[in-house]
């Protein structure tokens, strides 16, 4: 895949000191527009029991008053588990998107953690290819049972698991690129966990 000019003038998945960043969203807002940004996803990762989404939507929109750059107000939420279920608090009022990821492995009882599901793996105890199973099909059904969905980092949590993108089957692949389209989620190649890979997104721009 090639970058175009375009897509190197967005930033898609910036995190604030709302939820662990570096820097306060005013912080960010300023470095877009010396590196000359046209558009900027601010995203925040929440909870079920997240209270301050109203504070982050008023930051944003107060942002939005003195900036060029375009502002998008999203929030990132884990999967936890294969029907689609979410982490996320109830009032999303104002949220432009919201970022799903694996950040634990969805199974049919809930989110797994990473090190005690790759020691069941390692010990025989979990079907690697199981799990990779659970892991699309959570979030399959995520993207078809939400709307204004954008998965991110996707596959990132292979590398805790033991397991590499190239040990995911074609036809799992295909599923996920399916409900994608015909649910119009987007998906971000995410730069720091170097992820999908190539032979992953090519069934996505398919």
């Amino acid at each position: 895949l090639s970058m175009t000019e375009s897509a190197l003038s967005q930033d898609m998945h910036v995190h604030s000191t709302f939820s662990g960043g570096a820097n306060t969203i005013e912080e960010n807002v300023a470095e877009a527009e010396r590196i000359d940004l046209t558009e900027l996803a601010c995203v925040e990762h929440v909870r079920g029991d997240t209270k301050w989404v109203p504070a982050y939507v008023a930051a944003i929109r107060d942002s939005r008053k003195r900036t060029p750059v375009v502002l998008r107000c999203a929030v990132e939420a884990k999967i936890l588990d294969i029907y689609g279920c979410l982490d996320l608090p109830a009032d999303l009022d104002g949220i432009d998107a919201v970022y799903v990821a694996s950040h634990q492995a969805p199974s049919p009882d809930g989110p797994m953690n990473p090190r005690s599901t790759r020691e069941r793996i390692d010990a025989g105890e979990l079907d690697p290819q199981m799990v990779l199973r659970w892991i699309v099909s959570g979030t399959v059904a995520a993207v078809r049972h939400h709307e204004h969905l954008v998965i991110a980092h996707l596959f990132s949590i292979l590398q805790g698991l033991g397991l590499d993108e190239r040990d995911v089957s074609p036809d799992l692949i295909d599923s996920l690129a399916i409900a994608a389209a015909e649910s119009n989620a987007r998906v971000v190649v995410d730069e720091h966990w170097r992820c999908p890979a190539v032979q992953t997104l090519r069934p996505f721009l398919r």
